[in-house]
């Protein structure tokens, strides 16, 4: 059946017309007769809700740090130290800056080389001539069979690298041990290693820098209360905490990193402990196919999961390639974080720390720190 199309008669359409038009008029008339008080209020109000709309929207890390810096009592008072140490690397001298508030530079040279031997270090004045603070030459042994063999002492290599570090730090201020691969059964041997050089050194300081411990730990290389009965200073390098083959975190947390100077504190005396500070950052990621050698096996595994397209080059080598989503997480330290640190030290009277190393940190962190005499 073909529908037909109603339509109203033309004079109940005219007249539904005309009541919507005086309706119409009659709301203009009564805005027009308000009072200038109520149409000012509605104005004002509209004025309101527009402004609303146009706020910036509180960012979530600013509203964080505004509540870390309550929660600490952050103030912009300077934190005093009696002795900030700085690392300065060999090659990166430019980077460091006689402005900054640093009373002992460990000047990083060349590890002990592949002939178990010093090489040549540059005297003191070459890049340090300006600076009017301490400079201790830093050694470092990168082997840990070659620290085994040079801590022997059936052996003349022991005898040689002592000479050879006193020689090199003559124009030095003092002298520091990071020999960070010395083994267990090496520890009397090293030992007697630093008495050695503590004694040739005549009156220059002797410090060590040390991993960190949280507890005595059973014929410990590095006991907190042995080495302490020998050299001057004991710098904590309290920091890889994570590192770059564990699960992400932060490279010293200030919890952690408050464990650690609370026990060292019960076996350092305080004018001998300095509490080390990261400057660098770490990124992670979870990424577990990249970057490694694999089995034939696994090498097939991966191409059959991810459909990847077997390829071959002119000499008939296969490869493929294929894409992937990876997640990578940074951890590292700034300002803010580097001021709690610092005033949680503060609070345990820590009085001396120092930082690994100058040229990887925000330099306007230097401008929270003076050195209290």
């Amino acid at each position: 059946m073909k529908k037909t199309k109603k339509t109203l008669p033309v004079a109940l359409a005219t007249l539904i017309a005309l009541a919507f038009s005086c309706q119409s008029a009659k709301n203009v008339a009564e805005v027009q007769n308000q009072a200038p008080e109520a149409q000012q209020s509605q104005n004002s109000e509209s004025e309101q809700l527009a402004g609303q709309s146009n706020l910036p929207e509180e960012n979530p890390i600013q509203l964080k740090e505004a509540e870390l810096k309550e929660k600490f009592q952050l103030t912009d008072e300077k934190i005093p130290f009696r002795e900030v140490w700085g690392y300065v690397m060999n090659g990166r001298e430019h980077e460091f800056s006689v402005k900054y508030p640093i009373t002992d530079v460990g000047y990083f040279v060349d590890a002990v080389n592949i002939w178990s031997e010093q090489g040549p270090v540059p005297p003191r004045n070459k890049f340090f001539k300006n600076y009017t603070g301490r400079v201790h030459l830093v050694t470092s042994c990168d082997s840990s069979s070659q620290t085994h063999l040079l801590l022997d002492p059936s052996l003349p290599l022991r005898n040689r690298i002592i000479n050879q570090l006193v020689e090199a730090a003559k124009t030095y201020d003092g002298l520091q041990v990071d020999w960070e691969l010395v083994k267990k059964r090496d520890k009397e041997n090293f030992l007697e290693f630093l008495k050695i050089l503590k004694r040739k050194l005549g009156n220059k300081p002797l410090t060590v820098a040390i991993p960190a411990r949280t507890k005595t730990l059973q014929n410990d290389q590095y006991d907190y209360a042995d080495l302490a009965k020998i050299v001057d200073k004991i710098l904590i390098m309290a920091y890889d905490e994570h590192w770059s083959t564990s699960a992400p975190g932060a490279i010293g947390s200030t919890d952690w990193c408050k464990r650690i100077a609370e026990y060292a504190k019960t076996v350092i005396p305080e004018n001998k402990l300095i509490m080390g500070i990261s400057f660098y950052g770490r990124i992670w990621t979870n990424d577990r196919e990249g970057g490694r050698a694999w089995y034939h096996e696994g090498m097939e595994r991966i191409r059959n999961e991810k459909s990847a397209q077997m390829q071959r080059d002119e000499f008939g080598v296969p490869y493929y390639q294929f894409e992937k989503t990876v997640t990578l997480t940074g951890w590292f330290d700034d300002m803010l974080s580097l001021k709690i640190k610092c005033q949680m030290y503060k609070e345990i009277n820590i009085n001396r720390i120092g930082f690994w190393r100058v040229g990887q940190e925000d330099h306007n962190f230097w401008n929270h720190l003076k050195i209290s005499r």
